[in-house]
């Protein structure tokens, strides 16, 4: 006597703890286990012709279930090869120029702090409200009392006045 659909989808519902735990120790990631359940639950239409005992529904089940957990396993390596192959692997970075950086890094961050204390007091606070409290033109406008196109201006002053710094 072959089974029906819904004994099919029953004896599924009472598997699927046992195919996401044998799955989960496969590929040990337990959100992939649980997608790789709902692809097998999306498969059993595809069961036919329909079997004749509960034991062959499970071994069917767990059959897709090894398939499914190999071929990811064979997808997961070969995305791992490919980002290895253009990437490179990370003992194929040069790290010999790091410290040059950072001291640039450094230099140019000293060169923005000097440039920083040689503006003007309502400069540097329109730069400061500007750029570090995100606050508009205008908002800056009314919390200093002076106009946008002051803003405007000052904020110009500032940020050229800093490249400059750096430029030099």
């Amino acid at each position: 006597m072959a089974f029906s659909d819904n004994d099919i989808y029953q004896i599924f519902l009472t598997s699927r703890p046992q195919i996401q735990r044998f799955l989960h120790q496969r590929i040990r990631c337990q959100d992939t286990a649980a997608d790789l359940v709902q692809d097998i639950y999306l498969r059993l239409m595809l069961l036919k012709p329909p079997p004749s005992s509960e034991n062959e529904v499970r071994a069917w089940l767990f059959t897709v279930a090894s398939n499914l957990s190999i071929d990811h396993i064979r997808t997961q390596k070969r995305r791992s090869d490919l980002l290895d192959q253009y990437l490179g692997d990370e003992t194929e970075i040069d790290h010999s120029e790091a410290p040059e950086r950072v001291a640039q890094a450094q230099d140019q961050l000293q060169q923005v702090q000097l440039a920083l204390a040689e503006l003007p007091d309502q400069c540097a606070e329109v730069l400061y409200l500007s750029r570090v409290e995100g606050l508009s033109h205008a908002e800056i406008g009314r919390q200093l009392k002076i106009s946008t196109s002051w803003v405007e201006k000052q904020l110009a002053r500032a940020l050229n006045h800093c490249r400059l710094s750096v430029d030099r």
